[in-house]
């Protein structure tokens, strides 16, 4: 599987994502490798932190529109890895395209802060669109809520407006959320994922994530 963790609005929880679903998928024992396209290098600061931790997460640098698709393509082609996730750039440039493009599954994790969020994915839905044209293929993509706290009434306003405009652009929503928890934060800081600290409802959502998505590639 190759998935990206993508939305070009920054602050929306796609690198933490993208580690936080490595980490799941190598616990069960996935050969899982994350791309870090993103010029902060945020990922390859994780790996670093991570050190010697089991399960090893490789993590490759490449934020170049000219060869991350050969670089990805390569490593799942050799079977090096079965599960490629990209940790990719805030941006619309060439190089979202490319990633768009070598993807099985397009995640876009956005945050339900207001309209604000919602009216800026319309601009990487419609590029999903074109590719999708392009390639005479649908690319499966999906919203993934994140930072969500279900008790207050503009997080249940915006979850509402989200399900309409996904119609628009026929992205889906994927059933599980993840909440907005401190836990998150302590555990990217050592290098680490959620399912690898003692938070039961946090390794609850993360997981259900994981096992959402893969259920979505094995039916393509």
């Amino acid at each position: 599987m190759i998935l990206a963790s993508i939305n070009h609005k920054g602050g929306t929880g796609k690198t933490i994502i993208a580690q936080n679903l490595a980490v799941c998928y190598a616990h069960a024992g996935a050969k899982v490798c994350i791309i870090d396209a993103d010029p902060s290098q945020n990922s390859m600061r994780w790996f670093d932190a991570r050190g010697d931790r089991e399960p090893r997460i490789p993590v490759f640098s490449n934020s170049s529109h000219r060869t991350i698709r050969r670089t990805i393509e390569d490593l799942y082609s050799n079977e090096d890895y079965d599960t490629i996730i990209i940790d990719s750039p805030p941006t619309l440039e060439r190089i979202a395209e490319e990633i768009i493009k070598v993807s099985h599954l397009v995640l876009i994790p956005i945050t339900p802060t207001g309209g604000n969020d919602i009216w800026s994915t319309e601009q990487i839905a419609e590029e999903i669109e074109s590719i999708s044209k392009e390639k005479n293929q649908v690319i499966p993509s999906y919203f993934i809520i994140n930072r969500l706290q279900p008790k207050l009434k503009v997080h249940q306003m915006f979850t509402a407006a989200l399900e309409e405009h996904s119609k628009a652009y026929d992205i889906g929503i994927l059933k599980s959320r993840l909440n907005l928890r401190t836990v998150v934060g302590k555990a990217n800081l050592y290098g680490e994922g959620v399912y690898e600290n003692n938070d039961k409802k946090a390794t609850t959502e993360m997981v259900n994530l994981a096992n959402e998505v893969q259920a979505i590639f094995e039916k393509l």
